[in-house]
């Protein structure tokens, strides 16, 4: 049995990629993204005229590029019959912080090696998709729905009714019909396998009152179709038959060939013979070979009732040489299985190999887990001396950001009151005591030095800021901004040349901060320059969430304390 959709896990992913990936992804993946779930062939159409365009992009939307073949190839129903591909994406995005795309690609992985028949692979990846997605987020019953159908094609019906209980559980929170109907089908399916039919039917009772409450007729006729068997099983054929020729006009063509050949089953059971072979005919036309097997069958049924020795010859070879086919087609499948069950057990002996590696090696491990405690101690004792360093260093940089905030405005609002008490002063003295009249000279000409001292600064910041904004460099990096392009390592000489020029004391002040990585390096460039965090995110292609991740782990680096991103970038503007 085969679930016909997973639309309930990818209706979801439409509006999350909608939202989260807009700003990172060119507009045609994501055009192309929202047709795989409508147009499956349209979109892989799509996405191959646009392969070739995409061979220099950078590596996120390349792999999202991949994932997007896949999920459009599942769709359209192509089998898969390498996991070579898949085996990277779910490589690449383990080190991503995606979790929502993690668990996507975990679900495909699943499909994959589903087609491949290694059933314990599928059901591993299918197990991470869960771990990797919220709790009772909508998306999960699809994997549910997944994992039940790999236990009832191994004939594990009672762990199969369990997962499809919770896909059922979970489409219901969501409000999700037609997913409902689906897990309600399979579950009637699953206890019809077990020959449990009573079951079986109150479950297509519920799907069948879901289904009228749609109003979908299409729905409705597929669940009518699936009651209709099971009153047949039962001996009610004319029940079966009432609700056969309802479906009939409302199931939709994917469905109308099985309509076809439970219809023609109940007609057989009534003895209306001539009716059903008018159906056996039309399903003789079919590609699946398993209808055109029920259709011969069907057919050389009736020639032989009715003495048609050269029809009933006729039909039987046919019926032959589809059941030949189909069995050959299930000897296949079953090679590939056992191949991947074996593949599976040549894994799990390698495991379990290492494993008897691994602790041979324990006494190893203890023998210099004394010599590693020593080697600890002696980096701690090293850890907190350069702790000590740091905070000294952060102190020394407290220090001359104090001394320019008293060289700011309020400073020289200061001053200026207290010139002008001076004069005041000046004015009630005694002008022949000369030698008050020069102290206060003196004083006054001082604090309108220091005055001017400070307007100069301030005078400084400003022109420093004023040419950081009209140089050719900014010009570039917002060019780069406006284009979603990044920085090169000529870019980064070109920034450490103007920033020497105009602030000769930061780079040498961030050298005495420690040791930090080329990415660190380039986002306190950036930040000296004034550039905003989200374009930042955009000239070293990373998140803007990983640029705050670095300006809080810099701040924590230097100062060995917790803090937010804006405190580290305090810091860089006081060097």
């Amino acid at each position: 049995m085969m679930r016909n959709l997973v639309i309930s896990f990818l209706v979801v992913q439409v509006g999350l990629c909608a939202c989260h990936r807009a700003p990172d992804y060119p507009p045609v993946l994501l055009q192309a993204d929202s047709l795989v779930y409508v147009e499956p062939e349209e979109a892989l159409t799509l996405l191959a005229s646009v392969e070739d365009s995409l061979r220099n992009a950078p590596t996120a939307t390349r792999k999202y590029y991949q994932l997007l073949t896949i999920k459009a190839a599942d769709k359209a129903y192509i089998t898969h019959t390498s996991d070579s591909l898949i085996r990277s994406l779910v490589e690449y995005y383990e080190q991503e912080d995606d979790f929502q795309l993690l668990s996507e690609v975990y679900y495909y992985a699943g499909r994959t090696y589903r087609d491949l028949y290694d059933a314990p692979q599928a059901l591993t990846f299918f197990q991470k998709s869960l771990e990797a997605s919220p709790q009772e987020s909508s998306d999960r019953a699809a994997v549910y729905a997944q994992i039940g159908e790999i236990y009832f094609s191994q004939s594990i019906y009672d762990d199969a009714l369990q997962m499809y209980g919770e896909a059922y559980r979970l489409d219901s929170i969501a409000g999700y019909v037609e997913g409902q109907l689906l897990d309600l089908r399979d579950l009637a399916f699953t206890y019809r396998m077990k020959q449990q039919y009573t079951e079986a039917l109150q479950f297509y009772l519920r799907a069948e009152q879901l289904a009228n409450q749609s109003g979908d007729e299409a729905l409705q006729g597929l669940i009518g179709m699936h009651m209709a068997g099971i009153y047949d099983s039962l001996g009610a054929t004319e029940r079966a038959a009432q609700l056969m020729e309802q479906a009939l006009g409302q199931v939709g063509d994917n469905d109308r060939l099985s309509a076809y050949d439970v219809y023609a089953n109940i007609l057989m059971n009534q003895g209306k013979w001539q009716e059903a072979k008018a159906y056996y005919e039309m399903m003789a036309e079919a590609h699946d070979l398993n209808i055109r097997l029920d259709a011969y069958d069907g057919l050389a049924t009736i020639a032989a009732q009715h003495g048609q020795s050269d029809e009933y010859l006729r039909y039987f070879n046919l019926f032959k040489l589809c059941n030949d086919s189909l069995q050959t087609i299930a000897a296949t499948e079953t090679v590939s299985r056992i191949n991947a069950l074996y593949n599976y057990q040549l894994r799990e002996q390698e495991n379990a190999r290492l494993k008897l590696t691994n602790r041979q090696r324990g006494w190893i491990i203890l023998s210099l887990l004394f010599v590693s405690l020593v080697v600890l101690s002696v980096l701690f004792a090293y850890y907190r001396r350069r702790r000590r360093e740091l905070r000294s260093r952060l102190e020394h940089l407290q220090r001359l950001k104090e001394e320019q905030y008293r060289q700011s405005e309020a400073y020289i609002l200061a001053n200026k009151q207290e010139i002008a008490q001076l004069q005041e002063q000046l004015d009630a003295a005694n002008v022949h005591n000369e030698e008050l009249v020069a102290t206060l000279e003196s004083q006054k000409e001082e604090l309108e030095l220091a005055n001017r001292l400070a307007e100069i600064k301030i005078e400084q910041r400003e022109k420093t800021k004023k040419t950081i904004q009209e140089s050719a460099l900014m010009g570039r990096l917002q060019g780069y901004v406006a284009k979603g392009q990044h920085i090169g390592k000529q870019d980064v000489e070109e920034m450490e040349r103007f920033l020497s020029e105009i602030c000769p004391h930061f780079l040498p002040y961030l050298a005495q901060l420690g040791e930090i990585s080329p990415l660190e390096y380039e986002v306190c460039l950036l930040l000296k320059l004034g550039i905003s965090p989200a374009a930042i995110a955009t000239l070293v292609l990373r998140e803007k969430s990983t640029i705050s991740v670095i300006r809080r782990r810099l701040y924590k680096k230097v100062t060995g304390i917790e803090g937010t991103p804006a405190d580290w970038d305090e810091i860089i503007l006081s060097l």
